[in-house]
């Protein structure tokens, strides 16, 4: 109990590292989920027990704050590379989410507005009847480019969201430079990428391994 209260104190980090965790191993099997999680607060609770011990304390956030930063790649690292492969060869391979109502929705608008952008922009190109002067340099092209990638992308996001996602943030990103006064729509694009994203990860139910009780 001594440990579980001192883990739990404010002000020494203990908050920041625990969110940063349940926030990586979102989307994991509940086992591999817990287990990293409980490791994690069994390290901090005996830091934070050495750290009374010794009387000093005041040093604990700093240090927990800049190693949790320079952490940051090896946990990306283990939740995008390491842990997605154990967890297929212990459960198999992820199930596919559904959209729900509102990523649908999301992703329908996205869509919409994508292709639309980028029929208007293209067509008269294609047609010889774009004027120059209207929207002179790269522009029309960066924004034809970044309205083609997010379409691309949102479509891929109902089926693999990840790879969805991983699209539609550039292709958002180079719209926005081409046309930055429509930054509403690739916000939205990027909403609608980040919920499905999250909804994947935080739906999917991983089947049981073999022999597992139920």
């Amino acid at each position: 109990m001594l440990t579980l209260r001192l883990a739990g104190r404010r002000g020494d980090g203990s908050a920041t590292v625990r969110g940063w965790v349940r926030l990586y191993t979102l989307g994991l099997p509940a086992a591999m989920r817990e287990r990293r999680r409980s490791e994690v607060a069994g390290d901090l609770a005996d830091e934070t027990l050495d750290a009374v011990r010794r009387g000093d304390r005041r040093g604990l956030f700093r240090q927990r704050v800049v190693r949790l930063a320079l952490g940051i790649p090896a946990d990306l690292s283990w939740r995008l590379i390491a842990a997605p492969s154990v967890a297929r060869q212990l459960y198999g391979p992820m199930p596919w989410v559904p959209l729900t109502r509102w990523t649908l929705a999301l992703t329908a608008i996205v869509a919409t507005i994508s292709a639309g952008g980028l029929a208007i922009v293209t067509l008269p190109i294609l047609t010889g009847q774009a004027r120059p002067d209207l929207w002179p340099g790269w522009g029309p092209a960066g924004f034809a480019i970044g309205s083609a990638v997010v379409l691309v992308g949102v479509v891929g996001s109902v089926f693999w969201p990840r790879a969805g996602a991983a699209l539609i943030l550039p292709g958002a990103l180079v719209g926005l430079v081409a046309a930055p006064w429509l930054w509403g729509s690739w916000l939205l694009a990027v909403i609608a990428a980040a919920a499905r994203a999250y909804q994947a990860e935080t739906d999917a139910e991983w089947p049981r391994p073999p022999g597992a009780m139920r």
